[in-house]
Order: C-alpha cells, then sequence, then structure tokens
C-alpha cells in the first residue's frame, strides 16, 4: 500500500469490520468477526487495523456505529443493539492507539457523507440517505455538510408515525421504521396473510420465518401476493420521501439495502407516491433512486469520517 491511507472501523450489533481505503475513496483492505463486549471488540478492530496497514500509519480513523452516540464527546451510547456498551470512550480508545486525527458518526449519517462524497462526487449540495435496512434511519447532507442536531438524532424520520395502526418499528405502531424497513416488510406480509389472498409460495413459511429478505425474494421471484406486498411498502416509502422533500428540498434521496436488492419493484411505487404527496416543484427538482455506491457503502461510511476528520487535522 501507499499513498494516504484511511483507516474506518464499523461497529454492528452482530458484526463490526476494519476497512483501510484511500481518499479517493477506494476500499483496499476488510476483515470482519463477530461483536463483542466493547473493550474486546475495540482491540481487535485496533489489532486488525494495525495487521491490514501492514506497517504504514493512517491518515485518519473513522468510526461508524449505530445510535444513540455523542459524536462531539467521542462516545457510544448504549445503543440497544449493543448491550453493555454504556459510555464507551471509543474515539479516546482509537486515537490513542494511532495517534491521529479520529471521529465518531452515527452509521446513517457516516453513509449519507459517502453517498454525498464519493457516490455522487460532491457535486450536489442536498442530499439524504435512507438505509432501507433492518430499521429505517436516515443521513442528511444540506448545504454539503452534514446534519446532526444537538444529540446527533437529526434524521430519525423512522420514528415519525405515518399511520394510527400498523407494525411497530421505533416503539410505535404505524411508524416509519414499521412501514419501511426491511424487518417491516415481514411483518407487513404477515399481516396481509392474515387476510383472504391467492396461492403464494409465502404459505410456505411459518410465521416465525417469514422474514422481509423472504418476502422480497418471492417478489423477485414473481410471487404476485410479494409483488403486492413490496410494491405497498414502496407506496409508504414514497409518504416518507415526501415528507423530507416537502421540509428540506433536497435535490436526492439516495436508498440503501433493500432497494439495492429490490430495485425498480421498490422505487417505482415510492416516486409515484411521493409525485402524489410532495409539493410538485421540490418533487421535481429531486431524484429518488438506489444509492449510487450500492453495496459498498457500508464499507465506505467509515472510511468517509475517516476523510473528514483528516480535514479536520
Amino acid at each position: 500500500m501507499n499513498g494516504t491511507l484511511l483507516l474506518g472501523f464499523d461497529i454492528g450489533g452482530t458484526k463490526s469490520a476494519v476497512i483501510v481505503g484511500d481518499a479517493d475513496g477506494n476500499a483496499m483492505a476488510r476483515e470482519e468477526f463477530a461483536t463483542a463486549g466493547p473493550e474486546a471488540t475495540v482491540g481487535r478492530l485496533i489489532a486488525l487495523g494495525r495487521d491490514l496497514l501492514t506497517g504504514e500509519g493512517p491518515a485518519a480513523c473513522g468510526i461508524s456505529c449505530g445510535g444513540p452516540l455523542s459524536s462531539r464527546d467521542g462516545l457510544i451510547l448504549s445503543p440497544p443493539n449493543l448491550p453493555g456498551w454504556d459510555r464507551v470512550p471509543v474515539v479516546q480508545m482509537v486515537r490513542d492507539a494511532f495517534g491521529v486525527p479520529t471521529a465518531l458518526e452515527n452509521d446513517a449519517n457516516a453513509a449519507a457523507v459517502a453517498e454525498w462524497r464519493w457516490g455522487l462526487g460532491c457535486e450536489l449540495d442536498d442530499v439524504i440517505y435512507l438505509t432501507c435496512g433492518t430499521g429505517q434511519g436516515a443521513g442528511i447532507v444540506l448545504g454539503g455538510r452534514l446534519v446532526r442536531g444537538k444529540q446527533d438524532l437529526a434524521g430519525e424520520i423512522g420514528h415519525v408515525r405515518l399511520l394510527e395502526d400498523g407494525p411497530v418499528g421505533y416503539w410505535k405502531a404505524g411508524s416509519v421504521e414499521g412501514l419501511t424497513s426491511g424487518k417491516g416488510l415481514g411483518e407487513v406480509a404477515k399481516r396481509r396473510l392474515a387476510q383472504p389472498h391467492g396461492p403464494t409460495h409465502l404459505d410456505r413459511y411459518a410465521v416465525d420465518e417469514l422474514t422481509g429478505k423472504a418476502v422480497g425474494a418471492a417478489a423477485i421471484d414473481g410471487d404476485a401476493l410479494a409483488v403486492e406486498i413490496v410494491r405497498k411498502q414502496g407506496e409508504y416509502l414514497g409518504m416518507t420521501c415526501a415528507i423530507l422533500i416537502d421540509i428540506l428540498n433536497p435535490q436526492r434521496i439516495s436508498l440503501g439495502s433493500t432497494a439495492q436488492r429490490l430495485g425498480a419493484m421498490l422505487i417505482e411505487p415510492a416516486r409515484e407516491a411521493a409525485r402524489r404527496e410532495a409539493l410538485p416543484a421540490a418533487f421535481e427538482a429531486c431524484t429518488i433512486d438506489k444509492a449510487a455506491l450500492g453495496d459498498a457503502i457500508q464499507d465506505l461510511a467509515a472510511l468517509a469520517i475517516a476523510h473528514d476528520a483528516m480535514e479536520r487535522g
């Protein structure tokens, strides 16, 4: 390896990853492992980082993690998917190990920065990234700057209630997360299967085995009911986009995980619902599409935060 190297740590509820890349957003080396407690996990991240750097020093380190967290204080603050990670001073731990600028960011925010910087080449000033993963979070870049809010809680669109009743997400029935996330896709399917319906491969699944991935796979295979369920989720996703369009007037909404897999089957009904619901001029100014970085966005998210830390010095 040579040139300016960036080191990224992606800390997740089930697995964590170390990524080494360059300042142009190219991931050059990667290794992942099962997430454990904070000391063991951070210690292994640091050790693997040193191994992957092969003796070279990084210009900066970036850490991507689900919230709640404090980007200002560099603390992970007891995320629900990381039990025991209570006020973990992860930035200080990593900075002490490498002696370079280090920053921590919410994973959705980090992905939004990566999409803005490397996916879209910094050519748009106002970009929103919707995770469309197990949950539904958003990262917001306005005027070329990441919007965090006072407590790193800006962009928590998943908490907004769309319907009085519906699948639960973010502790709310009928919330954006409950209706538009990967987990929500499975929950919507369970409700639909409890109603009269025609032949479907989804009936082969026990209730506790019916996941969003199973519904998506059936839809890709052409199962009529699964396609209907996916398209309905697309409508709810479009309603969510319309809220963001009306409030923030972005130029682009980039969609992650589920949208990457399901493509037009999900995105086209989302665009149509957004067209119906949003202010016409604001809708016309906004492109809704799959994230330009595709599946690489998760790895590049941490590197994008390292890039920002390097620029700040």
